[in-house]
């Protein structure tokens, strides 16, 4: 003959009360426990390519006059970031044009490149650091065209007014604007003579 253990069965009575108890425990629980404080608002970066809307804030000077097909100008603005951090590069230019015909021309090395895509055309932002534009004077800039790479190099020349000036040793962020025209859809590299790395515009 089987027989079984007797196992004690817990009454309804006692669960209705546990219940409850359960649930309060929880609820301290909770409420002791600390709020998560809420996470830092995200601050805005600056980007060296603003891209065919441009980029977010307000600033800059406007580069006027030119036209298109590697001529400077082009009437775009290129804002400063409301944000640019530690890069001085992203802070105020002296905005310049070339003026062919300097003495001792010679490369300089570009830093940025920022480019806007839209239907007029591209134009692209070159930033370097020189001297002041009465002894190192902007004098051209050489833009190499590959329509079949979709590439495009562009080099700054720079020479001086004179060849005896005394000239303050001062450095001064440069910029000017290159009016490359409408070019053909597809993503184009662009890049320059110096340390600025290549950037990557898509072109609609």
């Amino acid at each position: 003959m089987l027989t079984y253990p007797n196992v004690a069965r817990p009454s309804r009575r006692g669960l209705a009360l546990a219940l409850p108890l359960t649930l309060l425990i929880a609820a301290c629980g909770a409420s002791a426990s600390p709020s998560a404080s809420p996470a830092p608002t995200p601050k805005a970066t600056p980007t060296a390519v603003p891209g065919a809307g441009g980029e977010p804030g307000a600033g800059g000077g406007a580069i006027g006059g030119g036209g298109s097909n590697g001529n400077t100008g082009g009437g775009i603005v290129f804002p400063i970031p409301p944000l640019p951090g530690d890069d001085p590069l992203l802070g105020q230019a002296t905005n310049v044009t070339p003026k062919p015909g300097r003495l001792n021309p010679h490369p300089v090395s570009v830093q940025l490149v920022r480019a806007a895509a839209d239907k007029q055309g591209v134009r692209i932002e070159l930033r370097w650091w020189s001297g002041v534009e009465e002894c190192y004077a902007t004098d051209s800039v050489t833009v190499q065209r590959d329509d079949a790479a979709k590439a495009i190099k562009l080099t700054v020349i720079e020479g001086s007014n004179a060849e005896d000036v005394a000239c303050i040793d001062i450095a001064l962020l440069k910029a000017t604007v290159v009016d490359v025209g409408v070019l053909a859809a597809g993503k184009w590299v662009i890049s320059a003579e110096g340390d600025a790395p290549a950037i990557n515009v898509d072109v609609e």
